[in-house]
């Protein structure tokens, strides 16, 4: 067993709530641990800067293994409590409403921590409601079926169904890109299945995680239900994939570290969400400006730092000089800079040194034949919109996961070069065609290898409620709040006979 936490004693030393976390000269917010109910001291703190201003934002403190284990301890304990099935779908209820109440303190903390945008950080925090509203509804159909064990002569006279039970405790490691409503993708379906969940978020974005702690609180989950530890991810993560205790490890992030984590933890169930670098194809039958429009959405929103952003763009060649032109167009109009500015599209990149990485990338590219249709400069943490053609298909601008706002235009011979080269790739998440033709839209579904086929929207698509998971390289499991509950439970079998 760890040691007992240090509880603090007085709250507002916590959270200092009298200005908002915007990095302009107000109080720095001060954050400890969320275990057992109770906030709690860590092991020494940091500071938080603001991604564009650099001014500090908060004090948050540092987990370490007894502090990541005392969580777990929290955790397994709050199991051993019942938490009925109206309490759950109550809790997560009143926590969307906590979040709606204060919804542009939310957005101003995604935006001061991360850079995102403002008008994408609230977006953000809307689909955070509507993601903790579908799991509230959700908890009350668990799945559960009759079998017919009387369908053979042996099961004659003799009864069968399923109870869903949750699996237990469920570590939760999340990324910087979506720090609300990735981390409730996890922790919502999580409570709405009846486990428990100790959280690590990225160091890129502690704040946000300690917001939503605090809705949860206000909401009335019960004690150890939900336990944030913030930290080196050696000193937190460690301890849980060595931990017995934890049933299931739910991960987004970097196939890299998503592979490790299931292999270092090989007998607990994994639910991984990985890399891309998303492929989109425009045939010759397209309406060239929603092809257009599409493309530098997917390939532009939140900075291009997202699994599903757009890298590879195969255009057949027909339409391929007036596609390139218009979306070249787009890509250097796209507004750039201050993400407090209503207008902004593309703010700083997480930071300075991912966005100097991606530019030297760019730079490769272009010496290895590569052609830049707009964008291309660094100024400040931001990369300008970069659109490029005449990549190698060998470059890491086409192969690898860039994270950053960038994309090739490749043409290609027809349809089925298309869908080869869709499918030349070691990820699969999301993809997507514009047609308007229904047989090479039927086509493509049939034939392109991906977890999710769009035809006609952006490949960056995504609704909460959907299924959502990749193959090959890009994951393995489902999120979307049904589908994640599913991935959370397991069905005993009850077999009965008077």
């Amino acid at each position: 067993m760890s040691a007992e936490p240090q509880v603090r004693s007085d709250a507002a030393e916590r959270v200092d709530l009298a200005g908002p976390i915007d990095g302009a000269g107000h109080p720095l917010r001060r954050q400890s641990l969320f275990i057992d109910g109770d906030w709690v001291d860590g092991q020494g703190s940091r500071e938080v800067r603001d991604r564009w201003t650099g001014e500090p934002i908060a004090i948050v403190s540092e987990g370490d293994p007894s502090l990541a284990t005392a969580a777990v301890d929290a955790a397994a304990r709050a199991l051993l409590t019942a938490f009925p099935i109206p309490d759950r779908s109550r809790v997560l209820a009143a926590a969307a409403a906590e979040i709606a109440a204060r919804a542009e303190e939310f957005a101003r903390a995604i935006t001061a921590e991360t850079g995102k945008p403002i008008t994408a950080a609230r977006g953000e925090v809307g689909r955070g409601v509507e993601t903790l509203t579908w799991a509230a509804e959700e908890a009350k159909r668990l799945p559960g079926e009759t079998v017919r064990l009387d369908a053979i002569a042996s099961g004659a006279g003799t009864m069968a169904f399923t109870v869903p039970e949750p699996r237990g405790v469920v570590a939760a490691i999340t990324p910087f890109n979506f720090p609300l409503n990735l981390v409730l993708h996890k922790v919502a379906p999580a409570i709405a299945a009846g486990c428990s969940v100790v959280l690590k978020p990225s160091d890129k974005a502690v704040v946000v995680a300690g917001l939503l702690a605090e809705a949860f609180e206000a909401a009335g989950l019960p004690a150890g239900r939900l336990n944030l530890v913030t930290g080196a991810p050696a000193r937190v993560v460690d301890p849980w994939l060595a931990d017995p205790r934890v049933a299931v490890v739910t991960f987004t992030g970097s196939s890299a570290v998503g592979w490790d984590l299931k292999r270092r933890s090989p007998a607990k169930l994994h639910v991984l969400e990985l890399g891309s670098n998303t492929a989109l194809v425009v045939t010759d039958s397209a309406d060239v400006d929603r092809a257009a429009a599409d493309a530098a959405t997917a390939a532009l929103a939140n900075s291009g730092q997202a699994c599903v952003s757009l890298q590879r763009i195969y255009v057949t060649p027909g339409i391929a000089e007036r596609f390139t032109a218009a979306l070249a167009e787009r890509f250097g109009a796209t507004p750039v800079g201050d993400p407090r500015e209503e207008s902004t599209v593309v703010g700083p990149l997480i930071t300075d040194s991912a966005a100097e990485r991606l530019a030297a990338t760019i730079a490769a590219s272009v010496a290895a034949g590569g052609r830049v249709l707009a964008g291309g400069s660094l100024e400040g943490g931001v990369l300008q919109p970069t659109l490029l053609a005449d990549v190698p298909a060998s470059d890491p601008i086409v192969c690898e996961e860039a994270f950053g706002p960038v994309a090739s235009v490749i043409v290609i011979d027809d349809l089925d070069a298309a869908i080869a080269a869709v499918n030349d790739s070691d990820y699969a998440l999301n993809t997507a065609i514009h047609t308007s033709n229904l047989g090479e839209a039927m086509a493509f579904a049939e034939r392109a290898e991906a977890g999710s086929v769009l035809v006609n929207l952006p490949p960056s698509y995504r609704a909460d409620h959907m299924p959502y998971g990749g193959v090959k390289g890009s994951g393995q499991g489902t999120e979307g709040v049904r589908y994640a509950i599913h991935e959370l439970v397991r069905e005993k079998l009850v077999v009965l006979k008077p």
